[in-house]
């Protein structure tokens, strides 16, 4: 099969023949459709974390994807070959097929293209675990998300303002009517305003999405009892105590429950998924200097950034 691998930290990717995965009684055989790419993998290939974030070379990158089931392992009853699915994979979903377990897909959604549906996964779970799971969110409560426009960020404000929150986000001033449209009820500009100083009441839970500084200051905005909530650092468990709060710093768990419920939420349209661009596999060098490049600081006479929407690979 076709495969996109890193060889070496730091190296280029390399597009080229590997042998198709055979699966074991408990898993399935997915011919893959598309994969979304994430900045993670950059972190990973370029070596620089890799005491944290070891990889085995050669490496196969990408970890959300959507296909067609191919084959099902004896041990398998729930699943048949034909069946549109989408979800995560710990082998690398840069690759014309995958050997996955059952508990990490869900069908695909009806409503949504391959190229779309794989947009979803790792983006949309990330954003329930963080916000209901790990920020136990109820109705009537308000959250603060922090880089509300990104792809994690633009699911969170959409699944808490459907469970009936109060939805602030900060963002740059220019993602404010794309907020606004998915259910924020309010937009601070992070290079306008200091969030903790126009903020005139505290709120229940802050999902950080961003870190830093901005993750220090979100206890000044935080009830007593309330909930911080970070999907990139560890948070200060002194700082959650001294101002009497709980803080977590939370993980991945794919859930094939979690995404099914996902997957209803997208054919009610409920939610909806924002796909920025899609390439061709053997195109992942492409994919991988945008999503760099959409990161690196703006200044004076740079290019607009693409500020949301997943990028995507079109495998099949």
């Amino acid at each position: 099969m076709k495969a996109v691998r890193v060889l070496e930290y730091g190296g280029q990717l390399v597009f080229n023949e590997v042998p198709t995965p055979t699966i074991a009684r408990d898993e399935i055989l997915v011919k893959a459709k598309s994969a979304a790419v994430n900045h993670l993998d950059l972190v990973k290939a370029s070596g620089m974390m890799r005491q944290m974030l070891p990889i085995d070379l050669p490496w196969i990158p990408g970890h959300e994807f959507s296909g067609v089931v191919e084959q099902i392992g004896s041990d398998v009853a729930e699943w048949a070959p034909g069946d549109a699915v989408f979800g995560t994979t710990e082998m690398g979903a840069f690759a014309e097929y995958l050997a996955v377990k059952p508990a990490t897909i869900a069908r695909k959604p009806s409503n949504l293209s391959f190229e779309v549906a794989a947009s979803v996964p790792i983006a949309s779970q990330t954003a329930w675990q963080g916000i209901f799971t790990h920020g136990h969110l109820e109705k009537g409560q308000t959250i603060l998300i922090h880089g509300g426009a990104g792809a994690v960020g633009a699911y969170a404000v959409q699944l808490a303002s459907h469970a009936g929150a109060t939805v602030i986000a900060t963002a740059s001033g220019g993602d404010e009517a794309y907020l606004n449209s998915i259910g924020a009820s309010r937009v601070i500009d992070y290079r306008e305003a200091q969030f903790e100083e126009v903020l005139r009441e505290k709120v229940d839970v802050v999902f950080d999405l961003v870190g830093g500084d901005t993750q220090k200051r979100s206890f000044l905005v935080l009830k007593e009892g309330g909930h911080l909530v970070a999907a990139t650092q560890p948070v200060s468990q002194e700082e959650a105590a001294r101002h009497r709060v709980s803080g977590a710093m939370m993980r991945l768990a794919p859930s094939a429950d979690g995404l099914g419920r996902i997957a209803r939420l997208l054919e009610e349209g409920t939610i909806r998924p924002d796909v920025a661009t899609v390439y061709e596999l053997e195109d992942a060098a492409k994919a991988w200097k945008d999503i760099g490049g959409n990161l690196l600081p703006s200044g004076p006479g740079a290019a607009r950034r693409r500020s949301h929407g997943k990028i995507v690979l079109r495998v099949a």
